[in-house]
């Protein structure tokens, strides 16, 4: 691949750092059973998916499951095969300018799209213009594009993307599914239906039909030869079908899976790990989870938070060691940072800033002005309780037992917390408005832009900054971070928006998690990507 030096230095300086347990997309392997067997084509693998969402359409959802599917459907620019190597995707190469404000890619010249029409520098701009385009409401898509200026098309196999400052973290953002090129005409034929009854990318599988809150199928696409190259085939998959099952309740997720009806499942309950692993009956894949983790967004607009004071008491009342045993069974490490501990610009003395102190969360919210009520063991201040409400989706079991736990948490500190769970719509509508006081959060990324995801204000009237916190100083760090190819700088600049950030107490973080899968030993080849978040069945067959 024809990579500039300041490519290199991009790809294994300020990235290479971001080793994690998994290390790199490896197949995961269950004991053996016909060994010297090849790979076998044929039969379909059922998915049990954890949660419903939004769309299909990976450059306006929100939501991780949907990169899950939409790694199969859709190739990336470019491949992360571990973390920072960046490897051919649709790009066949790529050059990155002296400043760092445009990224040139060279295509594949013998890509299709599923509809036949061809991948071309055209669909590249089309692609990005569209995320954004206000109408196209896309969220995690353009935050993925940072100060996007625009796309050059230089001709039909190369594109030229352009900065209005140094963006560092472009290669990762084009290496995950919600910056992968789509069909053009697809979209234009499909209109607002292109998610829901039309995907059309140029992955290995084909979308065939969405059943919504209900299943996925996808079916393999025979003309398939473009693969990433770290994976053992580029060829067409072996799998016919892969069925995605939406199944929330995970009891019932994982029960399924263990009487067979399921190939593979996604986020074994914390609370069957041990049985599960112990068991034999399934092999499992327990990768830690590279972002921000379990987290609790505050909304600083909405009062009583939008006192510092009551924030940071929200900060020390909640005892994180506990919360990991009592909702995920002390499987999960609590979490101290903003970021998880294998992602660039950690910094282990976040961990210093709160810790749990019941009797600093009193003194903080008698500091604000909110006395105890003796009687109803709830504050008060001028006449009025000290009563946040926590918006949380009821189709979560994770959510529910977060929602219960914390209430628990914060009742000795005399903070009333009302519960809503609501369903998924009514979910969302309510937080993309601001309604809620607090809200769960959990954000999957590679690069610690993942910030700019959680608290830039480009991000926080109806994006994915419902803290709805919007402070220049923060923006300017945060630009500056990213637009930084010097990785010490960055790391350095990281810090002060994770001060800034607890300093501040925008969010809790609650806890780094781990991805846990489990699936039928039959099931060979599955191989998970370097950041523990996303399974690929591209090589995967079924044992015979």
């Amino acid at each position: 691949m024809n990579r500039t030096a300041r490519h290199l230095r991009l790809a294994t300086g300020f990235l290479a750092v971001l080793a994690i347990a998994i290390g790199a997309c490896t197949p995961a392997q269950p004991p053996a059973t016909g060994a010297g067997q090849g790979p076998t084509s044929g039969g379909t693998v059922i998915y049990g998916l954890s949660t419903p969402f939004d769309t299909l359409d990976p450059t306006v959802t929100t939501f991780s499951v949907v990169g899950k599917i939409g790694y199969h459907v859709f190739d990336p620019l470019v491949w992360q095969s571990s973390a920072g190597k960046f490897e051919a995707g649709l790009a066949e190469s790529w050059q990155i300018s002296p400043d760092a404000k445009a990224y040139t890619f060279k295509l594949r010249k013998d890509v299709k799209f599923h509809d036949g029409t061809p991948f071309n520098a055209q669909a590249v701009k089309f692609t990005f213009d569209r995320i954004v385009d206000p109408a196209s409401k896309s969220q995690t898509g353009i935050s993925l594009l940072g100060p996007y200026d625009g796309t050059d098309v230089v001709d039909d196999a190369t594109v030229r993307v352009r900065f209005k400052t140094p963006y560092a973290p472009f290669l990762d953002s084009v290496s995950v599914p919600y910056l992968a090129p789509i069909s053009p005409d697809a979209v234009r034929k499909a209109g607002k239906d292109f998610g829901s009854t039309a995907l059309v990318g140029t992955g290995p599988f084909k979308f065939q039909s969405y059943s919504a809150d209900s299943e996925v199928v996808l079916v393999r696409n025979d003309d398939y030869k473009w693969g990433p190259a770290f994976l053992k085939s580029r060829g067409a998959p072996y799998l016919d079908k892969i069925i995605w099952r939406i199944i929330p309740e995970s009891t019932t997720r994982i029960a399924t899976a263990e009487s067979g009806e399921l190939t593979f499942v996604e986020d074994v309950p914390t609370q069957d790990y041990q049985r599960v692993k112990s068991s034999g009956k399934l092999a499992v894949l327990d990768p830690v989870q590279a972002g921000s983790g379990h987290s609790l967004m505050m909304n600083v607009e909405n009062p009583p938070l939008d006192d510092v004071k009551v924030r940071q008491a929200v900060e020390w009342a909640v005892d994180k060691n506990a919360m990991n045993q009592t909702v995920w069974n002390g499987v999960f490490k609590p979490a101290c940072s903003p970021l998880t501990s294998n992602v660039l610009g950690y910094d282990a003395k976040m961990c210093d800033k709160y810790k749990y102190d019941a009797s600093r969360a009193a003194a903080l919210l008698d500091q604000a002005g909110w006395r105890m009520n003796a009687t109803t063991g709830v504050r008060e201040k001028g006449g009025q309780p000290l009563k946040l409400g926590l918006y949380f989706r009821s189709d979560s079991d994770n959510s529910r037992n977060m929602a219960t736990f914390l209430q628990g948490a914060l009742k000795p500190a005399g903070i009333q917390l009302d519960l809503q769970g609501l369903a998924r719509a009514g979910y969302f509508d309510a937080v993309r408005v601001g309604k809620h006081h607090l809200q769960f959060w959990w954000e999957s990324h590679g690069d610690p832009d993942v910030l700019r995801i959680l608290v830039h204000s480009s991000n926080a009237d109806g994006g994915t900054n419902r803290n709805r916190y919007k402070n220049p100083e923060m923006d300017r760090l945060i630009d500056e971070a990213a637009a930084q190819t010097d990785v010490e700088k960055r790391k350095a600049l990281y810090s002060q928006i994770q001060n800034k950030l607890l300093d501040e107490a925008v969010m809790v973080f609650f806890a780094e998690p781990l991805s846990i899968f489990a699936f039928q030993k039959t099931l060979r080849d599955v191989t998970v990507d370097w950041s523990g978040n996303y399974p690929f069945f591209h090589t995967a067959f079924l044992q015979k």
